[in-house]
């Protein structure tokens, strides 16, 4: 007698398709926090690459410490080199033009061209997106360049923020060695100085000194909690406080900062004491010197 093969019933059926979408419900989620997580870690390896190389032009240029960029007066009506080129145009860290693939890009960074109107605004994608150096300033908009008088013969994206003075744009006066890096060159205020490169000498704990954050261009320091107006800082992975932003520290070690506890500066609408107490007790700061500033 031939032998009759039993197939599946359609409640049977039904029933494997559902416990199948039930796991994948289930596993998606986790999937796609996994993913996160490791392009946060890969976010936190360029930090220490790039940590790395800024501890290494320390070395090579008896303490200085890398411009945030070279300017020539207060306008920055001359094309702005900045820290990347810089460092790939002397060997510290290579990187192909405008690429999102270097040491440089964050893998969690938007699209966007952050600063294309020379502030992020109140869009907060913007600090999640990216800056192409060399550039020019041409009005509020910020044009790539290349130099290649001075070796500079490519565009580089950058999505790191750089703890710098920078106070392009007008005439104001400004602190020496106030934070982790200058606009060299900027200047002169008066009968004032030119801003000149900081010095290692200048840090009080370079181990609290942040240097390198997500995000993109410069300065700001007062307004780079998250939520608040041109923030430069990108809260791209996940995190309390609506995310965290990856850092790099003055010695070179790198640590996630929560978009609540990220160190402001002096000024705008920030109480004093609370920028006091953000920047104190061995906390992260963005000064050079913290009791120098609130000391005084």
């Amino acid at each position: 007698m031939r032998s009759r093969r039993r197939a599946f019933t359609l409640i049977e059926l039904l029933v494997v398709i559902a416990v199948i979408a039930l796991l994948v419900g289930i596993l998606l989620p986790a999937l796609g926090q996994a993913r996160k997580a490791a392009r946060a870690t890969a976010c936190l390896s360029n930090l220490r690459q790039m940590g790395t190389g800024l501890v290494q032009y320390n070395n090579d240029h008896k303490e200085a410490v890398v411009p945030s960029y070279n300017m020539v007066g207060t306008n920055g009506d001359t094309p702005l080199d900045g820290w990347g080129p810089i460092l790939d145009r002397d060997g510290y860290i290579g990187a192909p033009e405008q690429n999102k693939k270097s040491v440089f890009y964050c893998p969690d960074t938007y699209d966007v061209a952050g600063v294309a109107t020379g502030q992020t605004g109140s869009d907060p994608n913007n600090p999640k997106g990216w800056l192409d150096w060399p550039f020019i300033r041409t009005g509020n908009s910020n044009d790539p360049v290349t130099i290649p008088e001075l070796g500079f013969d490519k565009i580089i994206r950058v999505s790191y923020w750089i703890n710098a003075d920078n106070p392009i744009g007008g005439v104001v006066t400004f602190t020496p060695d106030l934070f982790y890096t200058s606009s060299v060159g900027y200047g002169p205020v008066g009968k004032g100085p030119f801003m000149r490169a900081t010095r290692l000498r200048a840090f009080e704990r370079p181990h609290t000194l942040i240097a390198l954050a997500d995000g993109l261009y410069a300065g700001r320091q007062r307004d780079n909690q998250i939520g608040m107006t041109n923030s430069r800082i990108g809260y791209r992975h996940p995190g309390s406080g609506g995310g965290n932003a990856n850092v790099a520290f003055a010695d070179g070690h790198c640590a996630p900062l929560g978009g609540k506890s990220f160190p402001r500066a002096l000024g705008g609408n920030n109480n004093p004491a609370e920028v006091r107490a953000e920047n104190s007790n061995g906390k992260p700061t963005v000064y050079a010197n913290p009791e120098r500033v609130f000391d005084n």
